[in-house]
């Protein structure tokens, strides 16, 4: 039988979560603890509860706890379940807090400061319309955190470390604004869904990836990916100032390796990147219509030390395309216009594809030979040594 009792039970303490004014005559700002209490049918609402904890306490409501704020609360080992609101969050802590099925408690706009440690949360299902829901539409943290089949939020400023996510959701809404991101030290199993997203920032490091999705993601400022283990990467980003990826692995999903597009970034810079494997195709390209020209948005595409089975950086529109000391079993550029083209020290060895490009100044002096290379310069003025 549970020890826990009914929080209606709790006498002088009930009174004071009922009734703020009344503690503040009668007890101040003193902490309260309260300890294994039972949450549900009592209603809270409209209310502000400050300098509170709760320990080992069970909420389980639809709609009864609708609170206006909460300010300076700590929940300790305490278990979650159905709609719960506990209004504009400021200085919450939750830690080795659990929750499974279809829980929805997100914080309202204005949160700050709210953390997530050491908690475990599980939706119904793989249906994403029975993920639970967590965070706050303001700023949120998650540390050593599990979850699964979950959606999770922070609109403004969003931190993810030392966590285990599978098959989450981590949309961004653009009416905040944008959020600052950053994902470090973790593993996205299954599905990492990012859509629809408006970022201030995203960086994402030393994290191990099986799938994740930015597609038609808006960033505001620069993009950093580095020490990533990573299947599938879908950076087709609606727009961002810059994107760099450094000193990792994209190994791919035995479909889609990477995929992104300078048409609206406008600096690209991938270094020491290890992509896929055989004949899985790196999509680099796009936005370039030789039938109707674009104005020019990117400044540079650059790959340095990078291995890439196939290269697909076709109808591109740079200033300035570089490859430096890299490795690929074939590249394709056709269809491009490219400022200045400079490849250095790299092995294009199968296929490498000019088809109707035009380049105004080029270095291509220490591309490497390779016997029986097919080479496709139909309607380009690209010059290859030798």
């Amino acid at each position: 039988m549970s020890s826990k009792k009914p929080i209606g039970e709790f006498g002088k303490t009930f009174d004071y979560l009922q009734n703020p004014e009344l503690r503040q005559k009668e007890n101040g700002d003193a902490l309260i603890t309260i300890n294994n209490a039972l949450f549900g049918s009592a209603e809270f609402h409209a209310l502000t509860w400050r300098n509170i904890r709760f320990v080992d306490c069970d909420f389980a409501s639809s709609y009864a706890i609708k609170l206006k704020g909460s300010e300076d609360l700590q929940f300790e080992g305490c278990r979650f379940a159905g709609v719960l609101g506990f209004g504009k969050m400021t200085r919450v802590q939750f830690a080795k807090c659990a929750g499974v099925g279809k829980l929805n408690m997100i914080g309202d706009a204005g949160s700050t400061k709210v953390r997530f440690e050491d908690c475990k949360f599980q939706g119904e299902n793989a249906d994403q319309n029975h993920f639970g829901a967590l965070g706050t539409e303001g700023e949120t943290e998650f540390t050593r955190c599990q979850f699964k089949y979950m959606t999770i939020y922070g609109d403004t400023k969003l931190t993810i470390r030392d966590c285990e996510f599978e098959n989450v959701d981590c949309p961004i809404d653009e009416a905040t604004g944008g959020s600052e991101v950053l994902i470090e030290n973790s593993k996205l199993k299954g599905n990492f869904d990012m859509r629809p997203s408006t970022f201030l920032s995203l960086t994402i490091r030393q994290t191990f990836i099986n799938n994740i999705d930015l597609s038609d993601a808006t960033v505001k400022g620069d993009v950093l990916m580095e020490a990533l283990d990573a299947g599938y990467v879908n950076a087709l980003f609606r727009s961002a100032a810059s994107l760099t990826i450094r000193n990792s692995q994209i190994k791919g999903n035995g479909r889609d390796v990477f995929q992104t597009s300078p048409a609206k970034i406008v600096r690209i810079d991938i270094d020491n990147v290890t992509f896929g494997k055989s004949d899985e195709g790196v999509f680099v390209g796009g936005g370039f219509s030789s039938k109707k020209e674009i104005a020019r948005v990117n400044q540079y595409l650059r790959f340095r030390n990078c291995t890439i089975p196939v290269l697909a950086s076709n109808h591109i529109n740079t200033a300035n395309l570089i490859l430096d000391t890299c490795s690929i079993q074939q590249a394709n550029f056709k269809e491009s216009r490219i400022s200045k083209l400079d490849i250095k020290n790299t092995k294009i060895i199968e296929k490498l594809d000019f088809t109707n490009t035009q380049v105004e100044a080029q270095d291509l002096t220490t591309l490497a030979p390779s016997k029986g290379r097919v080479e496709k310069l139909d309607g380009s003025n690209v010059k290859l040594p030798g």
